[in-house]
This record gives C-alpha cells, structure tokens and sequence, in this order.
C-alpha cells in the first residue's frame, strides 16, 4: 500500500495508521516466509537422499569372560534341572542306529516311532510314516542307555505331527519324490529306487492302490511346502503333537515294559541304480 493511498485512507477515516502499519508489516512477514521456503525447497533438492545398500560388520574375539556369581546363582537351578531332565534314561537300545540312504536303521526307528505313537493318540488307521532325512541331526547312535537329551540333538526342530488321507496316485507322486532324494526314513511301506523313481511299491505287504485312500503320518514341515508342494490340498490333521516328543514317548513305553528297542533290520528302501 503507497503513502499516498495510506494518508487518504486516515484522512476520510476509513482506517487507522496503526491498522495501515499492521497491513504493510504481514505483507513483508509473508514475503520473508515464502522466501525461505522457496530456500530450503532448493536446499532438499541440490542434495542426494541416500539408501542403505549393505551392510558389514566386524568379528571381536574375547579373550578373556569373567564370570558374574549373580547371574550364575541365579541360573544354576535351573541348568541343574535341565541337566537332570537330559540325562534321564528313556530307554536301552539293543543295537547301534545309523543314519544312512536309501533307508538307515536311525530314520527308520524315528519313523517307527511316529507311526506308533500316530496309531495310540490319534488315528488307529494310520498306515505308514515318513521323515525328511535332512532333520537327522546326528549321524549315530550307540548302544546302550538312550537319554531324553540324545533325542533332542537327533531332532533339534520343534516339528509337528500331521496325519494325511492321501490317495494312492498322489501316494506314488510323493514317493518319487523320495526317491528322487535318495530315500529317507519310512515305516509301513516298502520300495525300490530305479532311475529316481520308486518301483514296487508295498503298503503294510500289499501292492499300492493308486485308487485307495490312505493314511499318513508325517511332519508339519513337509505338509507346509518343505521341499515338496503336493499336500498343501489334501485333508490333514494338525496334531500339535511333538515328532520328538513321539519318539520320547515310544522309547518309555520300551522302558515301561523292560525291553530294549531293537530296529528291524529290513531294507525298506532298496537302490538299484
């Protein structure tokens, strides 16, 4: 607003001078705010943003732990309940167990235990089991005293049982599938691997059905999608029953009754490449 305009303004009355002076100074407060904006909108846009592309780290090796008393007292009971708990015998073993393929005396006492234990909790019908061989944690182990804690290195997961109906043309498609692994631990079933293929397919001593229904037990980590996709649409059974916990449970019914566990030594798998 001009001088001119300003002092016509006063002198008809229309305003004030302080009203005047108000108007010109949040004219110039305005103009200042704009500029800095339009500064800073010209400061963001000249420099880079950057993004995280990697990352590194260092290895720092201790050389010396002072132990703390106060942590360790407040630990100690529990490591020592822990340890009794691991030690526990569950059961004697009559012969060493081996992990091997096509079918090893290990996988197949595993599997023996998951078929079991299947058949007394949840389904009397259940007519074979299986395992991925990869969830062996331990190649051996020996005979003698078996202790709850031997269980846990062998199957260190928390996987799940999972009882499947399973037609038997799908039945067949699977057990190509472990065939084309190299074999695994089974239980109720028996084949030959030729060319990657599974041949002379047995269940419970019967040729397979590719018609039949049947029930399977196997592990949640398989049905999910683990390295094979085919029982994601089929009707399942999630237990929440431990496969380790299985295994526990078959050995102290060993226990209960005084015997050893002895594992069949027959081949299940057979490989004739």
């Amino acid at each position: 607003m001009g001088a001119a305009a300003g002092f016509f303004l006063i002198f008809f009355g229309v305003t004030s001078p302080s009203r005047i002076f108000y108007a010109q100074n949040m004219k110039q407060t305005l103009r200042n705010a704009l500029a800095l904006i339009l500064v800073a909108a010209i400061w963001v846009s000249c420099h880079p943003r950057y993004r995280q592309q990697s990352m590194q780290y260092g290895g720092y090796n201790i050389s010396k732990v002072v132990p703390d008393s106060m942590v360790s007292g407040f630990l100690e009971p529990y490591a020592r309940k822990v340890g009794e708990t691991m030690n526990d015998v569950i059961a004697e073993l009559g012969e060493p167990l081996q992990k091997k393929l096509p079918d090893g005396t290990l996988g197949n006492f595993l599997a023996d235990s998951y078929l079991a234990m299947a058949r007394v909790k949840f389904d009397s019908s259940a007519q074979m089991a299986f395992l991925n061989n990869g969830g062996i944690r331990l190649n051996s182990i020996q005979a003698g005293p078996l202790r709850r804690g031997t269980i846990y290195e062998v199957m260190p997961f928390d996987n799940l049982m999972v009882i499947l109906k399973i037609k038997g043309d799908r039945l067949l498609d699977y057990l190509h599938h472990v065939a084309s692994e190299g074999g695994g631990g089974i239980a109720g079933v028996q084949m030959t691997i030729r060319d990657k293929k599974a041949t002379g397919v047995l269940i419970g001593g019967e040729p397979l059905d590719l018609a039949a229904i049947y029930t399977m037990v196997n592990s949640d980590y398989t049905v999910n999608g683990g390295g094979y996709s085919g029982f994601k649409a089929l009707p399942a059974r999630q237990t929440g029953y431990l496969l380790r916990d299985a295994t526990i449970d078959y050995c102290l019914r060993f226990k209960a009754a005084g015997t050893s566990i002895k594992t069949s030594s027959e081949k299940r798998i057979k490989n004739v490449q």
